[in-house]
């Protein structure tokens, strides 16, 4: 009897090189805005967006009392990331102008899309045998795309997002809609599959499932955060499976 039954996968990084679209997407963005390209513009925007969505999953972003429902979170967590990355640039764009540069990036984000290696071998090979997830910070329509473009929706029973729960990995609340929507309920049996500690293995670990960290690079696991397992290569999951 294999010992896990629901592999829930993330999604940037993890199956699809993320570092790509959202360099492709900042770039047409800027070129949209008329505004100058600058040497280091794409390693500030992945540092920004890093250390801001990081400060929002730790609590540390506080919304205003006006934000009631869960469209009015979205809209502000997401025009207030463009509004204070461009001030960081030195640029000042109001909240219509906000608004607008966050659906061109988040639609630009489905178009340069390149599979992590072996994702859609690996999703192939597990699909007859698993329950598939998708679990991702990003925005659904978006992850939607992403999937169908790399040809890995096929293979993907559901998708779970924090733009629809208005949570993101490692909350609580992310991970509670998540145990709702799989259709197994066994903790025991579910293992997540993610390239980020803070995210990914944090949030497995904080909610009681099984980790496998996705370290490509061969970086350093903190001492406070450790995964069940640690790949290298997408395709070294099925070994650890099958040795289950």
């Amino acid at each position: 009897m294999k010992k896990y039954e629901t592999l829930i996968f993330d999604l940037d990084n993890t199956l699809i090189d993320n570092n790509q679209a959202m360099k492709y997407a900042l770039t047409v963005l800027v070129t949209r805005l008329g505004l100058e390209h600058k040497e280091k513009e794409f390693e500030e925007w992945m540092a920004f967006d890093t250390d801001y969505w990081h400060r929002w999953e730790s609590g540390q972003v506080i919304l205003p009392k006006s934000v009631q429902t869960l469209e009015e979170k979205r809209v502000y967590l997401r025009t207030n990331l463009f509004i204070q990355f461009f001030k960081t640039q030195g640029v000042e764009i109001d909240f219509p102008t906000a608004v607008f540069a966050c659906k061109f990036y988040y639609d630009m984000l489905g178009v340069d899309i390149v599979e992590i290696e072996n994702a859609s071998e690996l999703l192939r090979e597990l699909s007859p045998n698993y329950e598939i997830l998708i679990a991702t910070n990003g925005n659904t329509q978006t992850a939607d795309k992403k999937l169908e473009k790399a040809n890995l929706l096929p293979y993907v029973e559901d998708v779970i997002s924090s733009d629809q729960i208005g949570f993101s990995k490692p909350m609580p609340q992310f991970f509670e809609a998540l145990f709702e929507r799989a259709k197994n309920k066994k903790k025991e049996t579910m293992l997540l599959i993610g390239d980020s500690l803070q995210t990914d293995i944090l949030g497995g670990n904080q909610n009681g499932i099984n980790t496998c960290w996705f370290n490509p690079n061969y970086e350093q696991a903190k001492e406070e955060i450790q995964p069940t397992m640690t790949i290298h290569k997408l395709l070294q999951l099925k070994r650890h499976l099958e040795q289950k």
